[in-house]
């Protein structure tokens, strides 16, 4: 059987394509992450929050009890869904793009960033099913490299406009069955009481994979291997780790509390939760327009207001951090251009500062057009893992990584969003990102290392990167 064949077959088992959406306004009586609070134990459940007032961080999205999702690990995707699971041996790009080719649905997202999709994340350790790599660090999670499901009920808040929108799919029954499940919905929500939640929780010792002296060494082979040609940057980072005992939702809402970052995301995928603050933007899709933005360069705040503005100065002024962003603003204007319609590709803006409560960041925006016969999947695979996060050039730099990080990354550096039925697609850089799982709590921070680059200055970056979870952690 060829591997056409064996997808074919895989999917042939899976729900039939949706016949339409029923979607309805809903009216809210209190704060969005009250709501996410109520589902925030049932496995499946994604939330995908925007804090603050960035650009990109206009629509809360919640997804709750998928009829399909789709986990993977070491070749082996498994589906479950209403009514059964399906597993076989595929390439989990391959059946992400079945997925969205079998549950397409007709026409554009006008004013909404999806009304039907798959919600979730792909871990960094995806790269081996598109890239030949050596497989040196030892994967001690085992957890799955992909987690996507397609919710049952979809919730859309657009921050601006102050209105609800919840998407309810039609699976093989009629229009009236949908609007009597979004009935039943509307009433369990009024019904139901908001679980109280307890923030206390047990947090060990916090303890790294690695020492300061070996982040330091680590450094300085980075430096070595720039010295004799084979790179010119690689992102070195180091993962932390505390016995946890505690409501994961719970630290969730006080990391949001706390750090108004464009991408927040709690996922919980039964065996472990997920928990992120990015502020990086990975890849946007909306109809053909494409967009990343990359960050490169991190300035801790001051604590006065003279401080602060020194430190943006610094930021701005820094030579190491203009040529690290605009190295990686190359590599990603490589990357999309490969899918993206010739010519259209450019750098709308170029070094932006974005202030955050612990941090300041360089930031970029690039912008293209998708080919015509080109798919969101496609962009994926063009553009993965982001290369803000792996180095230049990027195969060699995630050679690098591998030999010099002890443990592979699992969510670390992959992505986490949606990837909707309609060609919308929006993923974020899973940095500032935790795991729960097995009664520990595990983080990991890192820097871009080039040849200007102090090893003592990159490991208290990752600190500076790190405090906001840190910080929730010691409020815990």
């Amino acid at each position: 059987m060829t591997t056409t064949d064996t997808l074919d077959k895989f999917v042939s088992q899976l729900p039939k394509p949706m016949g339409r959406i029923h979607s309805a306004q809903l009216e809210l009586s209190e704060p969005f992450i009250d709501v996410v609070s109520r589902f925030a134990d049932e496995p499946g459940t994604i939330a995908l929050l925007s804090g603050g007032t960035f650009d990109s961080a206009r629509y809360h999205i919640l997804g709750l009890r998928p009829w399909l999702s789709i986990r993977e690990r070491d070749g082996n995707v498994v589906a479950d869904f209403l009514g059964g699971s399906a597993s076989s041996n595929l390439d989990p790009f391959a059946v992400l793009e079945a997925l969205v080719k079998r549950y397409a649905l007709p026409g554009v997202e006008e004013t909404l960033p999806l009304s039907g999709g798959l919600l979730g994340y792909l871990a960094y350790d995806l790269k081996d099913c598109l890239e030949v790599l050596p497989r040196t660090s030892c994967d001690d999670l085992k957890l799955p490299r992909l987690y996507m499901s397609a919710p049952s009920i979809l919730i859309v808040h657009d921050r601006r406009k102050e209105n609800t929108t919840v998407h309810i799919p039609v699976l093989g029954d009629d229009d009236e069955t949908a609007r009597r499940r979004l009935a039943q919905f509307e009433q369990e929500l009024s019904q139901c009481e908001r679980p109280v939640r307890d923030a206390r929780a047990r947090v060990g010792r916090l303890m790294s994979g690695l020492s300061r002296e070996e982040y330091i060494h680590a450094v300085e082979a980075i430096r070595d291997y720039i010295v004799r040609g084979h790179v010119y940057q690689v992102n070195m980072s180091q993962r932390f780790e505390a016995e946890f005992r505690g409501d994961p939702f719970a630290l969730f809402a006080s990391m949001f509390e706390a750090n108004p970052a464009p991408f927040f995301a709690f996922i919980h995928a039964g065996d472990h939760q997920i928990l992120s603050t990015s502020p990086e933007r990975f890849i946007e899709l909306r109809g053909k327009t494409v967009e990343t933005r990359p960050i490169k360069g991190t300035r801790p705040r001051g604590k006065t207001a003279e401080q602060d503005q020194s430190m943006r100065r610094e930021l701005e002024t820094s030579c190491k951090d203009d040529a690290e962003l605009s190295m990686i603003v190359d590599l990603l204007r490589n990357d999309i251009g490969k899918v993206c319609a010739a010519g259209s590709v450019h750098v709308s803006e170029h070094k932006r500062i974005e202030a955050y409560d612990n941090v300041y960041h360089l930031v970029s925006l690039v912008r293209g057009t998708l080919a015509d016969d080109k798919s969101a999947v496609d962009l994926i695979r063009a553009t993965f893992p982001g290369g803000s996060i792996t180095g230049c050039p990027k195969i060699r730099s995630m050679e690098i990584i591998d030999e010099l990080e002890p443990v592979r990354r699992h969510i670390y550096t992959g992505a986490i969003g949606y990837l909707g039925f309609r060609g919308t697609m929006d993923l974020s850089i899973a940095i500032r990102t935790a795991t729960v799982a097995d009664g520990r709590l595990l983080f990991s921070v890192g820097g871009g290392v080039v040849y200007d680059s102090k090893a003592t200055d990159e490991f208290e970056e990752t600190l500076h990167k790190g405090r906001t979870l840190i910080g929730a952690l010691e409020r815990a």
